[in-house]
């Protein structure tokens, strides 16, 4: 029975889902391989600059992935670039919104699940994106080849300057109520 591409797209991302669901992320590479004979998809793993188990999705398009400052912060406080920075950061304003069609390379794709954030990865050429998944790799994708968890909203936003997003980031910190 042939699939239509929508059935064929959810079929894919439930499956990338069981992937990213693999504690163990050195058998990432052998599963994307199996599924991809199965699923065909674009997805690339980008060899990662640091420790992939030491970073998230969040701090990747935000540049924060081995800034110093930002380490020692986070590690102190506790509070990372998570959920419930991203709400801040949309709920304060402090991301510029723009279309898909407006977004450019390396601007910030969001994705949502009844509203609420799960996955960030910078825009590419060509409608793809970088993102990290999870405990895993930082990938090379098509904007929906993502694990089904991400969710199927998206918001496009202008890229942040890492001085910016970690002058923000302080503020969330001070916000939680931890003084700097």
């Amino acid at each position: 029975m042939n699939q239509t591409p929508r059935r064929k797209n959810v079929v894919l991302r439930e499956k990338l889902q069981s992937i990213t669901e693999v504690q163990d992320v050195a058998k990432h590479p052998a599963l994307l391989a199996e599924l991809t004979g199965e699923c065909p998809n674009s997805i690339r793993i980008v060899e990662p600059p640091p420790p992939i188990k030491q970073y998230t999705c969040l701090m990747h398009v935000l540049d924060f992935t081995d800034k110093p400052e930002f380490i020692s912060i986070a590690k102190v406080v506790h509070i990372h670039a998570g959920p419930g920075f991203a709400h801040w950061l949309i709920e304060g304003g402090h991301l510029v919104d723009v279309s898909q069609t407006e977004a450019q390379e390396g601007d910030l794709i969001f994705y949502f699940s009844e509203d609420s954030f799960e996955h960030a990865g910078l825009l590419c050429p060509g409608d793809r994106v970088r993102s990290k998944w999870g405990l895993g790799h930082l990938y090379d994708h098509k904007i929906l080849e993502v694990p089904m968890s991400y969710g199927t909203e998206m918001k496009f936003y202008k890229r942040l300057r890492y001085e910016e997003a970690f002058g923000f980031f302080k503020q969330f910190v001070e916000k939680n109520g931890i003084k700097l």
